[in-house]
C-alpha cells in the first residue's frame, strides 16, 4: 500500500497551482465564453419580447379591423335591404302609376269607339230612313201608276222589305 501512496501525495505548491489555474480559467470562461452568452442570450430575449409584443399588437389591430370589418359588413347589409325595398316601394308605385295610366287610356279609347259606332249608328239610320223614303216613295209610284191587286201589293211591299234585310235596330 506504501507504494500505492506514494501515488497520492498531496503537494501544497501543486495544489496551489491547480487552485489558481482552476481560477484563472474560470475568470478566462467568465470573461470570454458566459459574458458573451448572456448577451446573446439577454439579446435574444429582448427580440423574443418584442416580437411577441408585435404579435400582441398585430392580434388587437386584427380584432379591431375584424370588428369593425363586421360593423361594415352590418351596415352594407342593412343598406341593401333598405335599397331593395326603396326599390320594390318605387316600382311598385311605378306600376301603379303605368296601371293608372293605362286605364285611362283604356277608357278614353272606349268613349271614341262608343262614340263613334254612336254616330255611324246614327248616319246608318239616318241613311236607312233615307232608303226607306225612297223605297215607298218607288213603291208608291208604282202602285199609282198600275192597278195592282192584294197579292201583287204585298208582294212588292216583301220584296222592299228584303232589300232592307241584315240592319237590326
Amino acid at each position: 500500500m506504501e507504494q500505492y501512496l506514494s501515488f497520492v501525495t498531496l503537494d501544497i505548491w501543486t495544489l496551489i497551482f491547480t487552485w489558481v489555474n482552476l481560477l484563472i480559467l474560470f475568470l478566462l470562461v467568465k470573461k470570454f465564453f458566459f459574458k458573451p452568452m448572456n448577451n446573446m442570450l439577454e439579446a435574444r430575449r429582448a427580440e423574443i419580447e418584442s416580437d411577441y409584443s408585435k404579435a400582441q399588437q398585430a392580434q388587437t389591430k386584427a380584432d379591431k379591423m375584424r370588428e369593425e370589418y363586421e360593423q361594415l359588413l352590418s351596415n352594407a347589409h342593412s343598406d341593401a335591404e333598405r335599397i331593395v325595398s326603396d326599390a320594390v316601394a318605387s316600382a311598385s308605385l311605378r306600376s301603379d302609376a303605368i296601371v293608372k295610366e293605362a286605364e285611362e287610356k283604356a277608357t278614353g279609347m272606349i268613349e271614341r269607339a262608343q262614340k263613334n259606332i254612336d254616330a255611324q249608328r246614327r248616319s246608318a239610320f239616318v241613311e236607312l230612313k233615307e232608303d226607306v223614303s225612297a223605297m215607298a216613295c218607288d213603291i208608291a209610284r208604282k202602285i199609282i201608276q198600275k192597278d195592282i191587286d192584294e197579292k201583287t201589293h204585298e208582294e212588292l211591299i216583301n220584296k222592299a222589305l228584303e232589300g232592307l234585310g241584315g240592319f237590326d235596330e
